[in-house]
């Protein structure tokens, strides 16, 4: 008599559950880092530029203080 084994597949083996695949975990920590810097690419130089301009103002602003503080 033959087996149907696309019916009755075989039973995993010994601890395959414990054991996760590195692999799928290093494609998709690397799919969520570099799917957003290629969809978004060409926008990122003008948000840095933009985090550089808050950070120099917050900066100029606080400076008075530090150097009251400070000096």
């Amino acid at each position: 008599m033959r087996q149907h084994w696309h019916i009755k597949p075989l039973p995993p083996p010994d601890d395959s559950a414990d054991r996760p695949d590195g692999f799928v975990g290093f494609a998709l920590l690397a799919l969520i880092v570099i799917g957003p810097l290629i969809l978004f690419g060409h926008e990122l130089g003008a948000m840095e530029t933009w985090l550089v301009d808050v950070y120099k103002a917050v900066e100029s602003w606080l400076s008075p203080v530090r150097d009251w503080f400070l000096g």
